[in-house]
């Protein structure tokens, strides 16, 4: 009886000794990279934390809205978060890692309509929709605030996917990957198959870590996770982790 009690306290020292420290992270829903249902939390959810697990730090994972996803580490309310690209306007209150991954973003519109650009002022004649909290670029932002582009706030991209059905807004910026993903989930075939998204990217946008810059541990937290994302690439990791999560998270589709 002693002995198993003797191995149950090693196993339980070994498991609290694992890793040097907790940090608490915002999880918002952005599927398939990051969502409380989903494999792993997501796909760029398992990527953040496999790499600070290299650096023996478990994460705490706060599921929230999300505009409060970075509202809330800009306020301190929480330690970091991540999925963002940088804007000036954030970069006052959070220190950023190095890019995790990058959103391939692009414009959904009605099946059979034909919407041609080359530069995002070109689609100055239409109706564009957004989700409120996301950031779509500093070319749309001064596009926007300029009075060039003309923006129809949602507060999710579903929402904004069935106006654009209804024909409320006449196109809806995405990522390539996530825009499909939300389609399939939430809406009917029917609707689905009044939509498309076109194939030419305005944007390719690096996501990032982010740390609440008052911190004091903000610096050294950013550094520690950008050495364990350079651990997962230089050891061959990386590309295995995303591919066997995407699969995953598809298969449970």
């Amino acid at each position: 009886m002693r002995i198993k009690l003797f191995a149950s306290l090693l196993i339980g020292a070994s498991a609290a000794n694992a890793f040097a420290e907790q940090i608490t992270l915002t999880l918002q829903e952005y599927p398939p990279y990051m969502g409380e249902k989903l494999a792993y939390k997501g796909l760029l959810t398992r990527v953040v934390v496999a790499a600070f697990e290299q650096q023996k730090i478990s994460v705490k994972l706060e599921s929230v809205p999300n505009n409060r996803a970075i509202e809330g580490v800009r306020l301190g309310y929480y330690e970091g978060g991540f999925g963002w690209a940088k804007n000036p306007e954030r970069e006052k209150d959070l220190v950023y890692s190095d890019p995790v991954l990058s959103l391939r973003m692009v414009f959904c519109l009605q099946k059979g309509r034909v919407i041609e650009w080359k530069k995002l002022n070109d689609l100055a004649p239409y109706k564009i929709g957004v989700t409120a909290g996301n950031f779509y670029s500093d070319d749309f932002d001064k596009l926007v605030k300029s009075g060039v582009l003309k923006t129809d706030v949602s507060n999710s991209d579903v929402a904004n996917f069935k106006k654009l059905g209804a024909g409320y807004i006449d196109v809806f910026p995405i990522d390539a990957e996530v825009g499909p993903y939300v389609m399939a989930k939430n809406l009917s075939a029917g609707e689905q198959n009044k939509l498309t998204c076109q194939n030419q990217a305005y944007w390719n946008a690096p996501l990032h870590v982010v740390f609440d810059r008052k911190n004091p541990k903000a610096e050294r937290w950013a550094s520690q996770f950008n050495a364990g994302l350079r651990a997962l690439s230089e050891s061959g990791q990386l590309p295995r982790l995303i591919e066997s999560t995407r699969r995953e998270i598809n298969q449970a589709n």
